[in-house]
């Protein structure tokens, strides 16, 4: 009996951790996040570049799908942790529409990051001829595509997840919980970090190879918006990293019958690693302005001296020409 009651006691207090870092720190990344996600969109937003580069339209639509992430899918654990009433168990609609729209604008803000990543690929490539292969118009149409698409794959989020009792928002179909259990694990884990990881690596590379670009000055001058772009790649990768591992274990684990001890336990493992997951749609703000000076530049003239945002762009960079033995190599700007 005194074992029974320690364990029951252990469950408590597991339990109670959980819903006290929802709250504590599920709000301090709710606030820094709708902060840094907001300033974002103004930033890219009020940027000449954005008519000229299908980065910063891929990153403007990241940010937004970021912050949808963080209200519909923080916002009410946050509620929950400081009321112990979760706005989203009330109402099979609320449970429903949480799911179906959290989970989609995460995998738009993943995919619109990759296809970021691909297009400074492209652009950092020696061969010109790839430099335009993704235009403004066509970046429109792969965000468009790409919210079309995760909408209707999540579609059925909404059918599948219901509220069967008061304190309860799950998948009541056990087949496809099953298959949710891996689908999640590839789209939102495996998928986007491997394709970070591969574009990234090959950006890096093309940046080595090419000749040095200088300012007035003879400061060497990287692309701003690759270095930032490099910066949330990376990012992402370490704070998906122990959510992915997370996941992996509960899919292996599904058919294991496991105790309130063991439960309550993984319960707040999987808390922590939840956050972890969250801080990744929080942080690129900050991200930014300690991968690029031109953007912390930026931002500062527009918080204090209220004053038009400069271009992301190589603004005061002169074209180098640098001539080899049989041919003349023009260094492009960016």
């Amino acid at each position: 009996m005194s074992s029974t009651t320690t364990n029951q006691y252990e469950v408590t207090q597991l339990l109670d951790i959980a819903e006290d870092l929802f709250a504590y720190v599920g709000l301090t990344i709710l606030l820094l996040g709708t902060i840094g996600n907001m300033i974002n969109v103004i930033s890219f937003a009020r940027l000449e570049s954005l008519k000229t580069l299908a980065s910063s339209l891929f990153l403007l639509t990241s940010c937004i799908a970021s912050q949808v992430v963080l209200v519909t899918g923080l916002l009410t654990r946050v509620i929950r942790g400081f009321s112990l009433i979760d706005p989203v168990y009330t109402s099979v609609v609320l449970c429903k529409v949480r799911w179906m729209i959290r989970t989609a604008a995460g995998a738009v803000s993943l995919t619109c990051v990759c296809l970021a990543a691909i297009d400074r690929y492209l652009s950092s490539c020696h061969n010109v001829h790839r430099h335009g292969l993704i235009t403004i118009k066509r970046a429109r149409w792969s965000i468009f595509i790409s919210i079309c698409f995760w909408s209707s794959i999540f579609s059925s989020y909404a059918v599948f997840y219901t509220a069967p009792t008061p304190l309860s928002c799950t998948i009541a179909n056990p087949i496809f919980a099953y298959f949710t259990s891996y689908f999640n694990l590839f789209h939102y884990s495996i998928l986007p970090l491997s394709v970070l990881s591969i574009f990234c690596m090959l950006t890096w590379h093309n940046l080595g190879q090419q000749p040095a670009t200088y300012l007035r000055g003879g400061i060497r001058l990287y692309d701003q918006i690759t270095r930032m772009l490099i910066a949330q790649s990376i990012d992402i990768l370490i704070t998906s990293f122990p959510n992915m591992i997370w996941q992996i274990y509960t899919v292996t684990s599904q058919s294991i019958t496991k105790s309130s001890l063991r439960m309550a336990q993984e319960n707040l493992i999987n808390t922590i690693c939840v956050l972890i997951g969250f801080s990744t749609h929080a942080i690129t703000f900050y991200v930014y302005l300690l991968a690029s000076s031109t953007f912390r530049k930026n931002v500062k003239d527009m918080l204090l001296r209220n004053r038009r945002i400069k271009p992301l762009s190589n603004a005061n960079v002169i074209k180098v020409t640098i001539t080899k033995t049989d041919q003349k190599v023009t260094l492009p700007i960016p």
